[in-house]
């Protein structure tokens, strides 16, 4: 059996310069793992951020009325109205447009406004909330309150409504 002799001084030194190395090396990794980790989260939280969003098909031939308690029409409010939305597709006869015809009727039941606005779609979403535009431009937004469970609405017919 052969027995090697190895200096104390060398040794304790090699040693003291490993453990450092290897401390150093541990630390890298760990802060490599870790900003890979928070980049990977960072990922999934904005791709399900994402693909979360709701999106509606417009609807077609349909008739919606909806009592709103106070709507904004270009910055004049109306309390208490009955708000008929419309939809109406192309025949693609006579018209090849799809329109969406608004009634806004008030307690007294004066016709408050009404307009057959061309080049629009309806759009409905399970919040209970009522768009009335073209993608990213809308025109008319009618919206339920969380807390009262009213719908309040916003017509803005040149600008949108962002």
């Amino acid at each position: 059996m052969v027995i090697f002799k190895i200096k104390t001084m060398d040794t304790k030194e090699q040693l003291k310069k490993n453990a450092e190395f290897i401390l150093a090396k541990f630390s890298e990794k760990a802060i490599f793992m870790k900003i890979r980790t928070l980049l990977i989260f960072l990922f999934f939280n904005f791709t399900t951020s994402l693909f979360s969003q709701e999106t509606a098909k417009p609807m077609t031939n349909t008739e919606i009325e909806r009592n709103v308690s106070i709507m904004d029409i270009e910055g004049k409010e109306y309390e208490n109205v009955k708000v008929t939305l419309k939809s109406i597709s192309p025949d693609y006869f006579i018209s090849n447009i799809y329109r969406v015809k608004v009634t806004i009727i008030d307690v007294n039941g004066k016709v408050v406004w009404k307009k057959t606005l061309k080049n629009v779609y309806l759009y409905v979403f399970s919040s209970g909330q009522i768009q009335v535009g073209k993608p990213n431009f809308d025109k008319i937004v009618i919206y339920k309150n969380d807390y009262s469970g009213t719908f309040t609405g916003k017509i803005r017919e040149k600008q949108g409504i962002y």
